[in-house]
């Protein structure tokens, strides 16, 4: 009769204890890439890991990259347009605004023609 071994495999780089301490580094400022938080945990720890085991570790404790939200800023123009369209349709009812699609710039494509899904 033979037992199974569990826990095959390559071992670990980090144990969990240096993982919570890359998530929690990573934490302190969002802005810090995965090479960064790599040598944060070199300076801390002496041990080199990759900039992809960060990202692992991170992915693993629930942080995921992002990139920012690039947003063009209002001018004083743009305000006064929004204002003005804002005190034109405040008094609307639901039955007016049920008539409206809002897009945001969005491609809608109702038909197969191109290789996006059809909506």
């Amino acid at each position: 009769m033979c037992s199974r071994r569990h826990g095959g495999g390559r071992v670990r780089s980090t144990m969990p204890a240096e993982d919570r301490y890359i998530v929690l580094s990573a934490k302190r400022n969002r802005r810090t890439t995965a090479q960064q938080v790599a040598n944060q945990f070199l300076a801390a720890s002496g041990k080199q890991i990759s900039r992809k085991t960060v990202a692992r570790r991170l992915r693993g404790g629930g942080l995921y990259a992002r990139r920012p939200v690039v947003c063009v800023p209002l001018t004083r123009q743009h305000r006064t347009a929004r204002l003005q369209w804002c005190r034109k349709h405040h008094n609307w009812t639901e039955q007016d605004w049920a008539c409206v699609l809002f897009s945001d710039e969005s491609r809608f494509s109702l038909s197969s023609d191109c290789r996006r899904q059809p909506i």
